[in-house]
């Protein structure tokens, strides 16, 4: 009998999220509350004397109060100034996105809410390549194969990470690369492939289909159809075109240039992606990026989608987007749209103890509790390279935050906590790390879970919730920012939370 090393047992543990702030933990939103509450004690007090203590407290313990207070584990004063702006946006009608196919559009622009609308759809030897003029980039998606990860020996899969994370942090080292989204959607979908390979045995072995053996595997191909679910993966890689401006122009400039750069990267990255044994099955297309999107503003859509094959199969730009997309008033944690309701929740807690390579896959096969139906979900991981200069100095800047916290918390003869030993710790081990040759990545996490109804909505979220417990994660609810949080992850064009 042989044993599994122990660092191949549990080999991953992520730092917490700091909390040391701007000051002793505060952010710019509370700092902002606290110094106006201070320039309104101020003022009366110079304008009345020490009436003005009395004058004045609703306006100062008011804001003072709202300073510390949070808000879904949000700061109040940050969710109250989102609050404002959604009922801004309602106010105009910003919140409702109605399209109407008859009525004068511009030229170039597709059915997406907002700014989006500009983005650009370009095919390039059967590649689609996604150009944002707005933000000046061209992302490229693939979808990826890794053949049964979970199911490998755990030594196995320890090195399949050890090489992804070498390519990982090739990015870092790489002027231009913008941004690398990687998403995992899970959907119902058909067994049409394995109805077809039926009919065709069935066809080959000459059986009718008014047997009793066909009719009771007919049957069950029907029970069957109902608990179907596809996994899929991909990765967006995005590439900012004014860093890479100077090769733009020795290829000519222009769109020619651009889709040629895209090209070259796409090939670049699938020689990285098989020296670590991921293989890209394909790279998208128009039609399939529009299909993607599609499927996950409208699910009831799907079998349609799915059922397409050949020269139709997947979607025309033209129908990218939603008919309708609503951010209901009243509701600031979903997002209705032409046949599901949404919501998007950004992870803000990893897993602090060890935990095992592919930790995620509780959250991958999620289950809605009581029915034992799959999530409809989809998770996006969000990484964006931070060169190694800049990478360092952002530590150095928070070492000297940590260390002004620490000077405070002595003056008030205050000792410091568990929690901010475990900050000084972690910036200690991410500097080790980045000087030993790793890169870093400014990192998000974002699971959007769809249901057809609210009822079946809270069902899934529940499932979401118990599977992030047990994966060692934490998700919160993006309040007031859910319309804008369901097109990062719907949109497979590189996209990120700004």
């Amino acid at each position: 009998m042989t044993s599994t090393p122990l660092e191949h047992i549990r080999p991953v543990r992520l730092p917490r999220r700091s909390r040391q702030g701007v000051v002793l933990g505060l952010d710019g939103w509370q700092l902002g509350f606290l110094a106006a509450a201070g320039l309104i004690l101020l003022i009366a007090v110079n304008r009345f004397g020490p009436l003005g203590l009395l004058y004045s407290a609703p306006l100062y313990l008011g804001l003072g109060a709202a300073a510390i207070a949070t808000i879904h584990g949000i700061s109040a004063p940050r969710i109250a100034g989102m609050w404002v702006m959604k009922q801004l946006r309602h106010t105009v009608g910003a919140t409702t996105h109605r399209y109407r196919p008859e009525g004068t559009h511009l030229a170039g622009t597709l059915n997406l809410p907002g700014v989006r609308a500009s983005i650009q759809l370009w095919e390039a030897d059967g590649m689609a390549c996604v150009y944002d003029p707005r933000n000046r980039t061209v992302s490229v998606t693939a979808e990826l194969e890794v053949q049964g990860f979970l199911m490998q020996d755990t030594p196995e899969r320890f090195d399949l990470a050890q090489q992804w994370s070498q390519v990982l942090a090739s990015f870092t080292q790489r002027p231009g690369i913008k941004r690398v989204t990687l998403q995992e959607r899970t959907l119902p979908t058909t067994i049409r492939p394995a109805r077809d390979h039926y009919d065709t045995v069935r066809a080959r072995h000459d059986l009718s289909a008014a047997s009793p053996v066909a009719k009771n595997y007919s049957e069950v191909m029907d029970r069957a159809e109902q608990f179907a679910v596809a996994h899929r993966n991909y990765l967006t890689f995005t590439l900012d075109l004014v860093a890479l401006g100077a090769q733009l122009k020795s290829l000519g400039g222009g769109k020619e240039a651009v889709v040629a750069l895209a090209v070259i990267e796409a090939g670049n990255l699938a020689d990285a992606l098989a020296a670590a044994r991921v293989k890209v099955r394909r790279w998208l297309d128009p039609r399939e990026i529009a299909a993607l999107a599609r499927v996950a503003f409208d699910p009831a859509y799907a079998a349609t989608v799915q059922n397409r094959t050949g020269a139709d199969a997947g979607v025309d730009a033209a129908g990218i987007g939603p008919m309708y997309l609503e951010e209901p008033k009243g509701r600031n944690g979903v997002v209705y749209t032409d046949s599901g309701v949404h919501t998007t929740m950004w992870v803000h807690e990893w897993p602090r103890a060890d935990a095992p390579v592919g930790f995620v896959s509780p959250l991958v096969f999620a289950r809605q509790p009581g029915t034992g139906e799959a999530v409809t979900h989809i998770f996006s991981l969000i990484l964006t390279p931070v060169p190694v200069n800049r990478a360092l100095k952002r530590i150095r800047d928070e070492k000297k935050v940590w260390r002004g916290n620490e000077k405070l918390r002595a003056k008030r003869s205050a000792d410091g906590s568990a929690a901010d030993a475990a900050d000084w710790r972690a910036l200690e081990k991410q500097e080790q790390e980045i000087v030993g040759g790793h890169g870093e990545f400014r990192y998000g996490g974002y699971l959007t879970i769809t249901a057809s109804d609210d009822e079946h909505l809270d069902l899934a979220v529940a499932g979401a919730r118990n599977a992030l417990s047990r994966a060692g994660m934490e998700g919160q609810i993006l309040y007031c920012q859910q319309a804008e949080a369901l097109l990062v992850n719907a949109l497979p064009v590189g996209l990120g939370m700004k």
